[in-house]
């Protein structure tokens, strides 16, 4: 993909106007837009991070961790985790629950959508970024969706990146039907490992006795090492 990808510079993504990115839960801001937001806020561009979720239905069971205590740790990890990708703006905590995302069309999906519309003109930004429905999970694929109904009704055509959909094995017939936009994002690698650190939940660490203990894999913490960030669209957007 990155022979194909259109090559960009963070320069140019700076005078295009601010950006929002949208994360489905903690630490996918880091895996899937941290080079991104590093490269950004480093040059003096305005970014907003907004959480669809607040992570908490994850490690379910866990002794002496209610949702609303994972909820509140995980918030601080994703806070330390934009500090260290030098962001100073405070992220935007959309209030959906974990892992139930409302139906396009309901009120709380609306309700979102009205939020976000007003945030765009109200910062004036100019770009939309979301994780890729290709991200095999209800979250991910609600973001994008979210994204793509905020673009449809400010006039931006929102982008999107990957997380989860690296792995899959149907990868490449799903990348035949984007394109993609390269930036630059190896000078912030240091930055985005820095940043995952913080997600200590994430890695195996702070929470025990879970009965669905989730880690994430060594494969998908490499993602932070990349030199470019894909930003994709479906080959048929105008």
């Amino acid at each position: 993909m990155m022979r194909r990808a259109r090559s960009s510079s963070i320069a140019e993504a700076v005078r295009s106007g601010g950006w929002l990115v949208i994360a489905p839960h903690p630490d996918d801001e880091t895996l899937g837009a941290g080079g991104l937001i590093a490269a950004l806020a480093a040059a003096g561009g305005e970014v907003t991070v907004a959480f669809l979720t607040d992570g908490s239905g994850s490690h379910v069971g866990a002794p002496g961790w209610s949702a609303r205590r994972v909820a509140g740790v995980r918030a601080r990890e994703a806070g330390a985790a934009l500090r260290a990708l030098r962001l100073k703006t405070t992220p935007v905590a959309l209030g959906w629950r974990d892992a139930a995302p409302p139906p396009a069309g309901s009120t709380a999906f609306e309700t979102t959508v009205r939020r976000l519309v007003a945030l765009c003109r109200a910062r004036r930004i100019h770009n939309i970024v979301a994780s890729w429905d290709a991200d095999p999970h209800c979250d991910h694929e609600a973001a994008a969706a979210l994204a793509r109904e905020v673009g449809r009704r400010t006039g931006i055509a929102p982008r999107f990146y990957g997380v989860w959909a690296w792995t899959l094995p149907d990868l490449t017939t799903r990348l035949r039907a984007m394109r993609a936009v390269a930036l630059p994002v190896a000078l912030w690698r240091g930055h985005q490992r820095r940043a995952l650190a913080c997600h200590r939940t994430q890695l195996g660490g702070r929470i025990a006795g879970a009965a669905d203990r989730f880690v994430l894999p060594r494969s998908m913490r490499r993602l932070v090492d990349a030199t470019h960030i894909l930003l994709l669209e479906p080959r048929d957007a105008p």
